[in-house]
């Protein structure tokens, strides 16, 4: 895959001329897009088949069969449609529609993970991650709805993004297959059936909360400490 343009920043914010569609609700609690089904399946594990779904860059992509009933997995995300979210780099995860954008970027709502350097105290210009962004309605939802984002979460306005890896497994001929990240230049991937794209958040603006919904361009505050820039959370 060859690296795609970067999203210009000053464009309008998406989500407020064309609102994010409501997802889908499983005993009240709205249900991502991105995530997978009980009514949906893996195939069975093995290398790269040539029916494999294909990403833009050639890599053969993990092909569920099923439909999105049942219940749903809320820690897996469904690689199809991870990679249909991911690729366009603003379209919220939970509704599909467009993700919050303003003149200082696109909105990510990521969980902070004390394995990676936290972005409001250590200087780096880049996060990487497999979620999408999220329309601020649906922010401010998953806030409330998930549990690792209430705890503590990193909220995040990104000027520039750039999709940089891809997530799987890789079937190297006489090794055993293993989960890896690997970057879209890496002779590698032909070996690999991919489940996740991976973006680059680059020169992350990190805010102290949320930007209101009543309001969303009057109340974007940076964080009181640390640097703008971030680590690496997944």
């Amino acid at each position: 895959m060859s690296p795609l343009p970067s999203i210009a920043p000053g464009a309008p914010e998406g989500d407020l001329l064309q609102p994010c569609p409501d997802p889908v609700r499983f005993h009240g609690k709205p249900v991502p897009k991105i995530l997978a089904w009980t009514g949906e399946a893996p195939p069975a594990p093995g290398p790269p088949r040539d029916t494999d779904l294909r990403s833009v860059d050639g890599v053969r992509w993990e092909t569920w069969t099923g439909t999105p009933t049942g219940e749903p997995l809320w820690t897996v995300h469904h690689p199809a449609r991870q990679l249909e979210l991911m690729d366009s780099r603003n379209r919220c995860l939970v509704g599909g529609g467009p993700a919050h954008r303003t003149p200082a970027g696109l909105l990510w709502l990521l969980p902070a993970d004390p394995a990676h350097p936290d972005p409001r105290t250590t200087a780096t210009d880049a996060i990487r991650t497999a979620n999408p962004p999220l329309c601020l309605r649906h922010a401010h939802q998953a806030q409330r709805h998930c549990q690792r984002l209430a705890v503590e979460c990193l909220v995040l306005l990104v000027p520039e993004v750039e999709i940089v890896a891809v997530r799987g497994i890789v079937h190297r001929p006489g090794a055993d297959p293993c989960w890896e990240e690997l970057h879209l230049d890496h002779p590698d991937l032909e070996f690999m059936v991919g489940q996740q794209l991976v973006a680059e958040l680059r020169h992350p603006v990190v805010l102290d909360a949320l930007p209101s919904l009543t309001q969303p361009g009057s109340d974007v505050r940076l964080a009181a400490a640390g640097p703008r820039a971030s680590g690496r959370p997944r």
